[in-house]
């Protein structure tokens, strides 16, 4: 079934009991290296700073993000609702920045803050550099992203309770304690940076892009997946496929059933393909931009 070959596809990104039953591996939110993890073990602090507007944003956003990819009966229903391949990617959606700046400005009580910061950074970025890779090869630590959601969930409730005031946040130490973290994971990232593929060899070629600047914005193209997937990052256009991997697999879309019948126009040159969806423009197979009739 499909739901099945959508699971094979990202199971190493999930935990799974059954194809009804199944939740996010914990490491993924944790999967972009030191800041996401030490963002991640900061969330509970912001319940000293709940009835605060950042505070209740990290709490509430954090919470219920998590909860929604770690808890099966929540994330099951989510993916039903916009497909696995987008529901995985709401971990995303955790509010690190907000948790990372906050935490810091919370911890931020003394200088001595300062120092540790270099440290914590300089061994974050040793045990868990990032994971960046197609899939999930070594995420984050999981005990921290259970500790955010359930810590994280704890603070909430005991900062709405307690009212009480609380320890006002240090922007300015803050902001330094949380540079002086950053800096080694730089220092590290850019060492030793190296772009995935120096060259691009889908690129569309200059003389295509430059005919597409003719079609009007919302026109509806098609094109092989790859090109597709290239004019699509160009051009305010929609197009009749694109990579199947870059598509929610909901039954409006059905992109494995686009793709095949944009393979098939390209073998044939069939026009009742293009009429199908509603394409009024067509990118042949060697680069070649054509105006459909209607």
């Amino acid at each position: 079934s499909t739901q099945l070959t959508t699971l094979r596809h990202y199971g190493n990104e999930l935990v799974v009991t059954s194809v009804h039953h199944f939740r996010l591996a914990a490491g993924v939110p944790g999967r972009t290296g030191a800041v996401a993890v030490a963002a991640l073990a900061l969330v509970p602090f912001a319940g000293f700073a709940a009835r605060r507007r950042w505070g209740a944003f990290v709490l509430g956003g954090a919470v219920l993000v998590l909860a929604l990819m770690l808890v099966p009966e929540l994330f099951v229903r989510f993916s039903n609702a916009v497909s696995l391949s987008q529901s995985r990617r709401a971990a995303g959606f955790v509010p690190f920045a907000f948790a990372f700046a906050g935490g810091f400005a919370l911890l931020a009580r003394t200088a001595f803050v300062v120092p540790f910061a270099v440290v914590a950074g300089v061994v974050l970025q040793d045990e868990w550099p990032g994971d960046f890779a197609y899939g999930l090869r070594r995420g984050g630590p999981d005990a921290v992203t259970w500790f955010a959601l359930l810590a994280g969930a704890a603070a909430l409730v005991a900062g709405l309770v307690f009212a009480r005031e609380r320890p006002r946040e240090r922007y300015g130490l803050g902001a330094l304690a949380a540079a002086c973290f950053v800096l080694p994971v730089a220092v590290h990232g850019f060492g030793r940076w190296s772009p995935l593929n120096p060259v691009d060899r889908d690129a569309p070629s200059a003389a295509l892009l430059q005919a597409m600047k003719q079609v009007p914005p919302g026109a509806v193209v098609i094109a092989s997946p790859t090109v597709s997937y290239e004019l699509l990052a160009r051009f305010p256009i929609y197009t009749v496929a694109a990579p199947v991997t870059h598509v929610a697999n909901t039954r409006a879309n059905d992109p494995d059933a686009r793709v095949k019948q944009v393979e098939r126009w390209l073998a044939t040159g069939n026009p009742a393909i293009p009429r199908r969806y509603g394409a009024t423009w067509a990118v042949s197979r060697d680069g070649r931009l054509t105006h459909l009739r209607s």
